[in-house]
């Protein structure tokens, strides 16, 4: 039987529809944007990319992502604008019990591994010296929702920093890459306010074991929320996108702006928001 955080996940999710269709109408105005005539069949095309995602074959998603390519859409607009899209409108038609939650899970690390292959064939990070400043971000136990850090973790990498992903590791973990590793930055990520527990003893394990004053920022769907994240994460900041994050901690002043963190990719169980 469903308990009422599935009630209050279809709410946020019905409350998010218009977030939706901003990012849809951003990822076709980054389809339509690359040659003349592209306009019709723009929605189409979005639909066939999810269709794709949620597909066992392999090389349908393959042939997708190469004619964006071919069509000369950039790499970095498809991993910030066009598979962030496809995982909202994959999240919107779970909540509308128009897909399985299986189809989802599987269809967001499809998405997650997108993101990854299409950065390894970008060359550019790959010129990031050994030198270069770098940021960890941590997705928390209790959480997820993934795909959004992932895409954040990229843009990073375009701007020119190293970056550290901790997945699902105990305080003690991320306390041991403190000792090993200087970071100018550490990002802690939450959808929902069960992970707000585990961002709190990240944020004290990270002020007790770092060996100079490290900027501590929390990001995702949380912020959406009406709950005072400051206070309950002990985290210096918060901050929506790549670029407000590397603001607030100090890294730079102005400038480049990013998508959001938050793509409600739903990698989880819909009572893991509440």
């Amino acid at each position: 039987m469903k308990d009422d955080s599935y009630s209050s996940v279809h709410a946020s999710l019905a409350n998010g529809g218009a977030e939706v269709r901003q990012l849809a109408q951003h990822a076709l105005a980054v389809l339509a944007a690359d040659g003349p005539g592209r306009g019709d069949g723009l929605g189409r095309k979005l639909e066939q990319l999810l269709e794709a995602f949620l597909s066992s074959d392999e090389d349908k998603r393959h042939d997708m992502l190469m004619r964006l390519r071919q069509d000369g859409v950039p790499i970095g607009d498809i991993i910030d604008h066009i598979l962030p899209a496809v995982a909202r409108i994959m999240g919107e038609r779970w909540a509308a019990d128009q897909i399985s939650f299986a189809h989802v899970t599987i269809g967001t690390a499809r998405l997650q591994e997108a993101v990854r292959v299409l950065g390894w064939h970008d060359k550019t990070r790959q010129r990031v010296a050994e030198t270069a400043p770098v940021i960890l971000l941590i997705i928390p136990k209790p959480e997820h929702h993934t795909l959004g850090a992932f895409v954040l973790a990229d843009q990073w990498r375009r701007m020119g920093f190293r970056v550290d992903i901790a997945i699902d590791q105990h305080p003690r973990q991320i306390a041991d890459m403190l000792r090993k590793r200087r970071y100018v930055m550490i990002g802690i990520t939450a959808a929902g306010r069960r992970t707000l527990a585990s961002a709190r003893e990240l944020v004290d394990t990270i002020r007790l074991t770092a060996a100079r004053a490290t900027p501590i920022f929390v990001g995702g769907a949380v912020l959406d929320r009406d709950i005072d994240v400051l206070a309950i994460t002990g985290a210096d900041h918060v901050a929506r996108d790549a670029g407000s994050a590397l603001r607030v901690c100090g890294l730079v002043d102005a400038g480049w702006e990013a998508p959001s963190l938050v793509t409600n990719d739903h990698a989880g169980p819909r009572h893991d928001r509440r």
